[in-house]
């Protein structure tokens, strides 16, 4: 009999490779369109942001649960030491944990994101770093960004979507070089 949560790494690694594809496919569905009028595609694309929205409470939700008996996402920070993406307060900018950007998906009450590029490896650039290397290329990398309020404080977060979904969905990431 098993004991503790009855979640297996399988469904945090679908659930996250999802959020993954379904962002990185909001970064073609332009491509398809013929002009910026009424399209066929819309009826396609209408739920996006819904289906990401809810595959990045249910992984955020689930990577709690699994951390809270586990203490899986501790190991983690040696994993991301910069963390996963930053948190604003007021004027001050701090680096959000994977467990901290968990906290701030399941309690945000607005979500959108940015489709945004990089000319670093959105997961492995301090990995490159560390070997000497200058990898430079076209990346996508998209940003998760939510905004709530905790005791009176508006807060914004922006968290960078590969490094956290693989963070929290991968099993065994925490053997995995990265930084």
């Amino acid at each position: 009999m098993r004991e503790g949560l009855l979640l297996s790494e399988t469904t945090l690694t679908r659930t996250g490779f999802r959020l993954l594809a379904l962002l990185y496919a909001e970064y073609e569905w332009g491509e398809l369109r013929r002009d910026d009028e009424s399209d066929v595609l819309d009826d396609f694309t209408a739920e996006s942001s819904d289906l990401i929205s809810e595959d990045l409470v249910a992984l955020a939700a689930m990577s709690r649960a699994q951390d809270d008996e586990l203490q899986t996402l501790t190991l983690l920070q040696k994993v991301f030491p910069a963390g996963v993406g930053k948190l604003h307060i007021a004027n001050s900018t701090t680096p959000l944990t994977p467990r901290e950007a968990c906290n701030k998906v399941l309690h945000a009450r607005k979500f959108r994101y940015r489709l945004e590029f990089s000319d670093r490896n959105p997961l492995y650039e301090r990995y490159y770093q560390r070997m000497g290397l200058d990898r430079v290329g076209n990346f996508k990398n998209p940003i998760l960004v939510l905004e709530g309020e905790r005791n009176g404080a508006q807060w914004l977060a922006e968290i960078e979507a590969v490094p956290f979904v693989i963070a929290i969905s991968a099993p065994a990431v925490h053997s995995w070089a990265f930084a």
